[in-house]
């Protein structure tokens, strides 16, 4: 059940908000749907705003809890467009620095992309991310987003979420959704 304009204003706790929308994207993306990049990109499409781009987030905050930048690509190289809606979605949420950063590195990256598609094994990974000098590029970028989620202690990449939340509580609903898809541009 959606979460109602009226809901988020009164949840008070940002962990028990957090819960709440945790708990809709696991409703509305399930690990089965997560899974395969072209069912997943389609169920962004028809998804409130804010639930598309905290979707859309929520592996890079997994990422950069435990491994980098790069290694979020390597680990999430299925679709160039998924990591196309992670930058927009960091944008929606009001993170433009995080967006910035992650737009940087996705640049880097891209030249590489095929050879990501094409499947390089998580044990050569790491001398492949050094041979072609990406791990290299992409470290200072690694340092400037830990330094960016440092502002977030508790929660990393859920307090813009919770901010964002807060802030638009409207742009949750399926009015909303239904004003906003008629003017995003396809992907």
């Amino acid at each position: 059940m959606a979460l109602t304009i009226k809901q988020i204003r009164s949840i008070e706790s940002d962990d028990e908000l957090l819960d709440r929308l945790l708990a809709e994207l696991k409703l509305l993306f399930p690990p089965d749907l997560r899974s395969d990049p072209i069912v997943f990109l389609s169920g962004l499409q028809n998804v409130p705003k804010r639930l598309r781009a905290m979707a859309s987030t929520y592996e890079l905050d997994v990422s950069m809890a435990l491994d980098d930048l790069a290694w979020h690509f390597v680990n999430h190289h299925s679709s160039l467009e998924l990591a196309e809606e992670t930058f927009l979605g960091l944008r929606e949420l009001e993170a433009p620095e995080a967006a910035e950063i992650f737009q940087e590195a996705l640049h880097i990256i891209k030249p590489h992309w095929q050879e990501l598609e094409n499947g390089i094994q998580s044990k050569a990974a790491h001398d492949w991310l050094d041979s072609t000098g990406i791990q290299a590029l992409i470290d200072p970028l690694n340092d400037r987003m830990w330094t960016f989620l440092k502002q977030f202690p508790d929660k990393s990449f859920f307090s813009p979420w919770l901010a964002y939340a807060r802030k638009y509580p409207g742009r949750h609903d399926r009015l909303e959704q239904s004003r906003d898809m008629a003017s995003q541009r396809p992907f």
